[in-house]
Parts: C-alpha cells; sequence; structure tokens
C-alpha cells in the first residue's frame, strides 16, 4: 500500500464527507489550489484508494427494511458464508468477525421474505451453525456522517451538512424510480463523481433536470453517495462491530452519544441494543473507547469483535481484500 501524506488522507476524508464535492470545493476548505487537490484526487480514485459508489435505498422505495444479520458458522466454511452472503442482492455489507467463526450483513428485507432468506436459502449453505436476524430501528449515524480526527468539525460542515440517518433504515414514500432515476442511479453506481454534464448525456436530459433529480433523491434518502475507501490509507485499520446493550430506557441517549463519537462509522438501534461499526488508528484505541462505554450511566455492557475481512460494502463486492473495479 502506498504511502500517503496528510493532503491525501485530508482529501479522502473530504470524499467520505461529500463524495460529489468539486474539487474548487475541497481546494477551498483544506486552504490548498485547486490544480494540486484535484490531481491529488484524481491519482486516488484511479488507485482505487478510494471509490465514490452510489446505490438506491430500498427502504424508500419498496417494502425492505434494514436488519442486522449475525451467522455462526464452521470455521473451515466461514469465508464461503460470508461470499454467499455478498453476492445476495439484499445484502449492503459483509464482513468477517475475529472475535468468533462469525458472518455480520447488513440487510435489506421485507419481513415476509424473511422465512425465504433464513430458512430457505441460508439454510442450505453449507457450515451454518446459527444465525440472528435483529430489525434496525433507528440510525443516529451513517457512513458519511463519519468524521475522523483528519479534518475539523467545521471543516466537514463546510463539505456538506450532516446525513439524516433516520433515512437509512426507514420506509419514506415508498414511492417506484421512473425510468429516468433509475438511469440516473446506475450510472452513478459506476461511476459516483460523473459530472451533470457527462450524466445529462447519457440520459439525453437537460442538465438541469439531472440537477433537481440528484438533489431530490440524495435528499429524500432514496439514493446514498457513499465513500467506498481502504482505511488504512486514511490511518484507521482497526474496525471493528461494537455491540452495547441498554438499561434503563437509555438507549437513544447512548445512541446519540455514540454517533457523536469521530471514531464512529455508523450507529444503530434495535430495542435495547445499539450496534456499531468505529475504526480506529490501533487496538489501545479500541481498548479505550470500550473501557469509556462500560463506563456510561445506562450501558448495562458492550463487546467488540474486530472486522477479519471485508467482502462487501456499500453494496461494492470485495475479492480477496480487494473492491471490484467499474462495470463498462
Amino acid at each position: 500500500m502506498e504511502q500517503l501524506d496528510t493532503l491525501d488522507r485530508q482529501i479522502m476524508a473530504a470524499l467520505v464527507r461529500n463524495g460529489r464535492a468539486p474539487w474548487r470545493l475541497i481546494a477551498e476548505v483544506l486552504g490548498q489550489q485547486e490544480r494540486t487537490v484535484a490531481r491529488r484526487g484524481n491519482k486516488l480514485l484511479e488507485s482505487g484508494t478510494i471509490r465514490i459508489n452510489a446505490f438506491i435505498n430500498p427502504a424508500a422505495v419498496s417494502s425492505r427494511t434494514s436488519f442486522l444479520l449475525r451467522v455462526q458458522a464452521a470455521p473451515r466454511e466461514l469465508r464461503q458464508m460470508c461470499s454467499w452472503l455478498a453476492d445476495q442482492d439484499e445484502s449492503s455489507w459483509v464482513s468477517a468477525l475475529s472475535g468468533s467463526n462469525e458472518a455480520v450483513a447488513g440487510m435489506f428485507l421485507a419481513p415476509h421474505a424473511l422465512a425465504d432468506l433464513l430458512y430457505h436459502r441460508l439454510g442450505k449453505v453449507d457450515g451454518i451453525q446459527s444465525f440472528t436476524m435483529m430489525p434496525l430501528f433507528e440510525y443516529f449515524r451513517t457512513p458519511s456522517g463519519w468524521t475522523p480526527d483528519v479534518l475539523t468539525k467545521q471543516q466537514y460542515a463546510a463539505l456538506h451538512s450532516d446525513e439524516d440517518g433516520r433515512l437509512a433504515g426507514k420506509a419514506t414514500d415508498r414511492a417506484p424510480l421512473d425510468e429516468t432515476s433509475r438511469m440516473l442511479a446506475m450510472l452513478l453506481h459506476g461511476n459516483g463523481r460523473a459530472t451533470l454534464d457527462e450524466l445529462a448525456s447519457e440520459l439525453s436530459v437537460s442538465k438541469a433536470t439531472v440537477s433537481r433529480r440528484l438533489d431530490a433523491m440524495t435528499g429524500s434518502g432514496t439514493l446514498f453517495i457513499r465513500a467506498v475507501a481502504d482505511l488504512r490509507a486514511l490511518g484507521y485499520p482497526v474496525e471493528s462491530l461494537i455491540t452495547i446493550t441498554c438499561a434503563n430506557g437509555s438507549t437513544r441517549r447512548l445512541g446519540k452519544y455514540l454517533a457523536d463519537l469521530p471514531v464512529t462509522r455508523w450507529a444503530a438501534a434495535s430495542g435495547d441494543q445499539l450496534v456499531a461499526q468505529v475504526a480506529v488508528a490501533a487496538l489501545e484505541d479500541l481498548g479505550l473507547l470500550l473501557a469509556d462505554l462500560q463506563k456510561r450511566d445506562g450501558v448495562a455492557s458492550a463487546r467488540s469483535s474486530i472486522y477479519a475481512e471485508i467482502f462487501k460494502r456499500s453494496t461494492l463486492r470485495y475479492h480477496n481484500g480487494i473492491p471490484e473495479g467499474p462495470t463498462a
């Protein structure tokens, strides 16, 4: 992995916050010349160190909602289990955990589809030992809201307002997309930084139409723009799933606290449980985080499991730790 300097990491952090931010805006926020930022940024994108992806939020256009699936598998079958989960259309991200022989996945499913997935399709995969499926009722942080200690809070705010976490797991109007909006989402899935001119040309519509639709889709939570980054290059090689059991009705208060931490990439609640993915620079930092959480009023227990391997992130499939390249 190529060593990145401070400016490279700042550009990566800016793209995490706003994957479609113009180089001019990023340069202004960082106090750099636009041509320098554009050259460095394009190099990061071309190398695959960071990718800008877009995908439709199933909860906004269908009856599907967000679930967290955890699957225990025989150790020798764990990678196969993770690969199978990553190949399913319903999964948005999949990882293998190191704390046990466990696969964990974010899934979008309609309640009536649970039985088919769990007992018919998943049940036929070799090596499965057990599973748990929990609905994620409320998000407190989504990945584009992550604020690692690379930029200041003021810089993050200047790049883009914080994404409303409530849009991530809940259905809005469930209005189906028309053909133009579906095609727009498909083009952005292939190249999340495609310009308005490029998109308008591909869709044979005006630039104003593209701009208006894109603003409406992202503003309503129908379309998510995500930076898929090599977190090691950003300086945060340790990723972990945190599970907190809350007491005394403290789930929302603790969820908001967790969401405000710079290490938290996403956080969500299911009943009296909070789950979150965090990214830290070293194991010592993870230990300090757990110690802090365990002292918090309302925390009955807090445990973590480090991500051993990524199989899918923001709907982008990984193979042997490497994300797939853009489709033609």
